[in-house]
């Protein structure tokens, strides 16, 4: 008697975000007014290249949704618009404290959200019900940093497209892997 070959494994479910990037100029502002904050960690956390403003966020997103989330997300089209980041806090995380970077509202922002949650639900994925806080993290284990930082002056972009990442956590580093840019520019 012969033993069954075992079926080839599914892809394993990964941890998918939509997200704006800062450009260049908006990503060393950041840098630069997070530097002068009083009581950061030694560690600064996100780096650079990993700043961002998510839009929608799933945990474990299977082959099949990964697939229908892309190929909707592959239609979407938005107008340029430009981003305001003005105000710094304090967030208490379940991971610990974190300074965010708070954007001012925006129709444009809202309805991009609005429009990719849709997006999500097309591919069979629960957009979280929770109110939509527009912001940038900063800077995580932030539990030093006092009193709540504040900017100088707001800190702005002209967000052109959005991109789904995999915040692959496997990785060593863990990374992110952007699979694809969507919108005004892509």
């Amino acid at each position: 008697m012969q033993a069954a070959s075992a079926p080839p494994s599914a892809p394993a479910a990964r941890r998918l975000f939509t997200a704006l990037f800062p450009d260049d100029a908006a990503c060393a502002a950041i840098v630069a007014a997070r530097a002068q904050w009083q009581g950061r960690p030694a560690r600064e956390r996100p780096r650079p290249g990993r700043l961002h403003v998510t839009l929608q966020f799933f945990d474990a997103v299977d082959a099949a949704r990964e697939a229908a989330w892309r190929q909707a997300l592959a239609a979407l089209r938005f107008a340029p618009f430009e981003l305001t980041l003005a105000r710094a806090e304090l967030w208490h995380a379940p991971h610990g404290t974190i300074a965010v970077l708070r954007a001012d509202p925006c129709d444009a922002l809202a309805q991009l959200h609005a429009r990719t949650d849709a997006i999500a639900r097309e591919a069979g994925l629960t957009p979280d019900a929770r109110p939509c806080k527009p912001h940038l993290t900063a800077l995580r284990q932030a539990e030093r940093l006092a009193p709540p930082p504040r900017l100088r002056e707001p800190i702005r972009w002209r967000v052109q497209a959005l991109r789904l990442v995999w915040s692959d956590l496997a990785a060593q580093p863990p990374c992110y892997r952007v699979l694809g840019h969507f919108g005004a520019g892509g």
